[in-house]
């Protein structure tokens, strides 16, 4: 891993996509094409027609730049190449160095359960670097420093990514939340609207109803308090 937190396999993808960019720049021809070009039977070649048949030619290189060296093809190839080192590194002779750290050759350091791996102490063996041994103490001691905060930061993504899940129903507050709301626009502020004209049409039918009632009691009373008289005048 670079300086810049790069692997190995970043750095050969930015390898390969820097010599993609290089194929992709535009063809050119030199500037004494006529005097190279064959002498046709039909007259010399227009300078239009060479411009026109260039154009074309970089545009079909383009397009086939883009389609065969996209950036999952590129990861692939680099994937592929840092397998093939490690691969030959194997056969070549790693395997006393494999015995020593106990990790296999190729082995993902990025991953928690590699790191876990890792031997307190780099075994020494004679003629050992001392200040190699220490290097490798100090850098055992950041890999898991970086590799506890990576993983408290993954589990506070997976909380936020939970919450995130919990939310997702008020995320168009204007169409979700809004109309359920008593507002001037809103649909409940209209149905309550409806209402309203509604109970004030209730109200005025039940009052004409019991002023009705009233009149008829009225009446009734009069009429009972004219038989009485008619009754007692007899």
């Amino acid at each position: 891993m670079s300086g810049n937190g790069e692997t190995v396999v970043d750095l050969k993808q930015a390898f390969l996509r820097q010599q993609v960019r290089l194929l992709s720049q535009p063809l050119q021809i030199s500037r004494d094409w006529r005097d190279r070009a064959p002498d046709e039977g039909n007259g010399p070649l227009r300078e239009k027609v060479v411009d026109e048949v260039l154009h074309k030619l970089n545009a079909i290189a383009r397009r086939h730049n883009k389609s065969a060296y996209s950036s999952e093809a590129l990861r692939h190839v680099a994937e592929q190449i840092d397998a093939l080192y490690w691969e030959s590194g194997a056969v070549s002779g790693g395997a006393d160095e494999q015995d020593r750290s106990g990790l296999e050759l190729g082995a993902d350091l990025a991953q928690p359960e590699t790191i876990e791996k890792l031997p307190e102490e780099w075994p020494t063996g004679e003629g050992e670097d001392e200040a190699a041994v220490a290097r490798y103490q100090e850098l055992r001691e950041r890999l898991f420093e970086l590799s506890t905060q990576r993983q408290a930061q993954r589990q506070r993504f997976e909380h936020y990514k939970q919450l995130q899940k919990l939310v997702e129903p008020f995320r168009n507050a204007h169409e979700n939340v809004q109309p359920n709301l008593v507002t001037r626009d809103g649909e409940l502020g209209k149905e309550l609207d409806k209402m309203r004209i509604f109970m004030a049409r209730v109200t005025g039918k039940l009052a004409d109803v019991r002023n009705n009632d009233i009149e008829d009691e009225v009446q009734m009373s009069n009429t009972e308090e004219k038989l009485a008289g008619i009754l007692g005048a007899q």
